[in-house]
């Protein structure tokens, strides 16, 4: 069994909340193969817990479960007891503290009906005098945002934290990758993202090249059919949301053009992009220190969705070659032009780590309109608000004079900022102008080598 990576931030906070040792009541969702499971058992270690893993069944059998877990946990006769006793009961050994953790929660509540109103009792009464610590785990996010945490939910206002498990930014999904070059976590992380169920696919000796031709090329291999898969969990209409995931694929950004694109009305394009951002699949953005308007974008979040309609739908035709090892040769071939946009995000999330809490992108208008600065950040320090504006190449060719020279063109068009720095972040290394220019003039200058800590 692989060894826990990764996620000190979650494992911290949960920590933190169970030694505080009054009673909480956690919501913690994200989408699937987040690594949800995970944290819960890793957190549970060493403690008193009830951990039940709620199966999609119809009746009573997510009910069964949970008597025989608090019997087996506590050495309690549990025959015959509904959720409300066995929660009372639950409280009453919790003097101690106790964790209760249900997986897969949602699938608990469908099974129920009386769960939800079992523990908005319990809640509302009992628990308040016990110091159990009980987690709600879903990956079925709109389930879990509507109907666990909404207005309408019973348990409306009753959570005292909520935990939303996001894929982990490129240097901690790099530790899946042991062994890889800066270069190859950086593709890996471009075509699927920091996602632990889908980064150990490449934990192996195989090629990256391999396994992506393999994984996205093969019909039934699990990277191949997630996006589609993903959707149809979360959504009652699928297609009408892979017209639109496709359009933004395509590079369309601005609403007239998705919907155009997706052939439907513009008003039901907004709404589904709404529903795709809640889900974290797609990004809504507006220039950086600019409020939201006619300027809006919208951009794939999601790596694997990227790379899945980058290299298996829009490009298949130039990318599926012969055999596995074309693919693969193929796949290495298109990274450098795919990486863009992935690169962009590694560096914003790098960017965030130097302690630039804000960082985003920004484009201009009018005749401004062919400018743009890939990351844009910001800090406030003492009333006064300190900026990095950075340009980002994944290209085989070594950034120079010229990529700086753009980037001050553009950079000089931002405002809000007090004071700012530059920098520019390169796979493929420097000029040796570029380099004598940068250290004249005090501009960052990031290698690859320097974002994975070589």
């Amino acid at each position: 069994m692989q060894a826990f990576l990764g996620r000190e931030g979650e494992l911290g906070s949960l920590n933190e909340w169970h030694s505080g040792g009054r009673f909480e009541l956690v919501m913690m969702y994200g989408r699937r193969r987040v690594g949800k499971t995970s944290i819960i058992r890793e957190f549970v270690k060493g403690k008193r817990a009830i951990v039940i893993d709620a199966m999609r069944v119809k009746g009573g059998g997510n009910l069964r479960l949970m008597r025989e877990a608090v019997a087996s946990a506590l050495g309690a006769d549990t025959e015959g007891m509904r959720i409300g006793d066995l929660l009372r009961l639950i409280g009453e050994h919790s003097g101690e503290r106790l964790v209760l953790a249900i997986d897969e929660f949602p699938f608990f509540a469908e099974s129920d009906e009386e769960l939800m109103s079992s523990l908005q009792a319990f809640a509302d009464g009992p628990a308040a005098g016990t110091r159990l610590f009980i987690i709600l785990c879903g990956s079925s996010m709109g389930f879990m945002k509507r109907q666990v945490m909404g207005i309408e939910s019973p348990l409306y206002g009753r959570r005292t934290r909520e935990m939303h498990v996001r894929p982990m930014d490129y240097l901690e999904a790099s530790v899946f990758l042991e062994g890889r070059t800066p270069y190859e976590k950086a593709c890996v992380y471009g075509a699927v993202g920091g996602v632990p169920g889908y980064l150990s696919k490449f934990s192996g000796g195989e090629g990256v090249f391999d396994v992506m031709a393999r994984e996205f090329f093969t019909e039934g291999t699990t990277l191949c059919s997630e996006p589609e898969s993903l959707l149809m969990q979360e959504l009652r209409d699928p297609r009408a949301y892979n017209d639109v995931i496709a359009a933004v694929a395509s590079g369309k950004a601005r609403l007239s053009e998705i919907s155009d694109m997706a052939g439907i009305g513009a008003p039901e394009a907004s709404r589904l992009l709404s529903d795709l951002e809640d889900l974290g699949y797609v990004e809504k953005a507006t220039p950086f220190n600019e409020k939201p308007g006619r300027r809006t974008r919208y951009f794939l979040a999601d790596n694997l969705f990227r790379f899945r309609y980058y290299m298996a739908v829009q490009r298949r035709a130039r990318v599926f070659g012969a055999d596995m090892a074309a693919t693969a040769g193929n796949i290495e071939r298109e990274m450098p032009e795919y990486m863009g946009r992935a690169f962009e995000g590694m560096c914003a999330q790098f960017v965030r780590r130097m302690g630039y809490p804000l960082a985003g992108r920004w484009w201009g208008a009018g005749q401004d309109s062919g400018l743009e600065i890939d990351v844009a950040a910001s800090v406030a320090e003492g009333g006064r608000v300190r900026g990095l504006l950075a340009e980002c190449k994944f290209t085989n060719r070594k950034a120079g004079v010229e990529d700086l020279e753009g980037l001050r063109e553009a950079a000089d068009r931002v405002r809000g900022l007090d004071s700012r720095e530059l920098a520019i972040f390169s796979k493929s290394g420097f000029t040796d102008s570029l380099e004598a220019r940068a250290e004249a003039e005090g501009v960052r200058l990031i290698c690859l080598d320097d974002m994975f800590g070589v």
